[in-house]
């Protein structure tokens, strides 16, 4: 696979307020690296740079092991672009696509040919004569889509390119994206702040925060093993429970909590901890309930607290003597009687429940960047 593109000591501030603060990021020949944060962590700055639109303040790109500066035609004709906010050409959806073709001399056939294919790819070979300023939303960026891989970029950036669609057009897109990632075999850096479109597109995801990596590695093991409550918090987990490691047990750890009970896990570690655990993890059962279910050394006697709809299910918040969130179907809900002063049995599995440090360790690198209580571990 090898490496593609790596930045290094990446620093970059607006009006002398930091907006990047990145040591190492690389990218791979083939994979889909998703960059993943809140709005205004410096996702598209990144990009910028990367895309060699943009120099930074200090530090350098490399593009196949070479440093690249901002503004290399021989290298920007390697690379590709979808924008939240695509801009359309004057003319027709034809001209929009052929556009980079006509702009590298190919002989005239060939553009026809390789336009055609791109519409064709993306289901607008109907609308190839339309005015392309006349589109609806969706089909705008699937025009935009289809001027950025009909050059066969080496390198496909998308910041945000679903951002603007509705919920319909937003799934066509990505299903129309991915079937033409794996056509292509090209190598793509992809910006969103939605954990479900980087864990659906990507092999790699890089958590950012104020410019900085947090957490970065395969999508599957950053989704799973959450280095910091920053990263913990973004990736979904609603129950992030304060205590300390008191012992070992069936090669996990026992975690004694600050306010009360023990969590048995399947992590390893020492020290002040904090249990994150996933609201759709936690399972609810009446009172005496006869064992219906794997056993778990994770079982307590709850109240509820509040039931509120959302979305297809409810989410409840439970007294365990700590507080703790579950979420439950509609049925569900209504089948068990879970009303507010109802008394339950909350389980949740070993494995579910995920440590990360309580605390930045002394001299860490990046310390600084983080909030009190956070933690920063980058695996770029």
């Amino acid at each position: 696979m090898g490496v593609l593109i790596k930045a290094s000591q990446i620093r970059h501030a607006y009006d002398g307020r930091s907006v990047l603060n990145i040591e190492d990021l690389e990218v791979m020949r083939g994979e889909t690296l998703c960059l993943l944060g809140p709005n205004g962590a410096g996702k598209s700055t990144l990009v910028r740079i990367l895309n060699l639109v943009e120099a930074p303040d200090s530090g350098s790109v490399l593009f196949e092991g070479k440093p690249v500066k901002p503004g290399c035609l021989s290298t920007r004709r390697r690379m590709a672009g979808v924008f939240q906010h695509p801009h359309i050409f004057r003319g027709s959806v034809r001209d929009n696509v052929a556009y980079g073709l006509k702009l590298r001399r190919l002989p005239r056939r060939e553009v026809a040919a390789l336009t055609d294919d791109a519409l064709e790819q993306l289901a607008l070979e109907g609308l190839g004569h339309r005015d392309a300023r006349r589109l609806s939303r969706g089909e705008a960026q699937r025009v935009a889509l289809a001027r950025a891989v009909v050059v066969r970029p080496e390198v496909l950036f998308l910041d945000e390119p679903a951002g603007n669609l509705d919920a319909a057009a937003r799934r066509r897109f990505l299903d129309d994206l991915r079937r033409i990632v794996r056509r292509l075999d090209t190598t793509v850096i992809h910006v969103t702040h939605s954990l479900d479109e980087a864990l659906s597109t990507g092999d790699r995801i890089a958590i950012i925060k104020d410019g900085a990596i947090r957490q970065a590695g395969p999508a599957r093991q950053v989704y799973n093993s959450p280095a910091d409550i920053f990263t913990a918090r973004f990736l979904g987990y609603e129950n992030i429970l304060p205590g300390t490691v008191v012992g070992e047990a069936a090669g996990g750890a026992v975690v004694e909590l600050a306010d009360g009970g023990r969590v048995y896990t399947r992590s390893r570690m020492r020290g002040d901890v904090n249990v994150c655990i996933r609201a759709e993890e936690v399972t609810l059962h009446p009172p005496g309930e006869a064992e219906q279910v794997a056993a778990t050394a994770n079982r307590f006697p709850g109240i509820i607290w509040t039931v509120e709809p959302s979305g297809s299910a409810h989410s409840l918040v439970l007294d365990c003597g700590f507080e703790l969130v579950a979420t439950a179907t509609r049925p569900y809900v209504q089948e068990l009687g879970l009303v507010p002063g109802a008394e339950v049995e909350v389980r949740f599995d070993e494995a579910a429940a995920q440590l990360v440090p309580a605390r930045v360790p002394r001299g860490q690198a990046g310390a600084a960047a983080c909030g009190e209580g956070e933690t920063v571990r980058e695996r770029a």
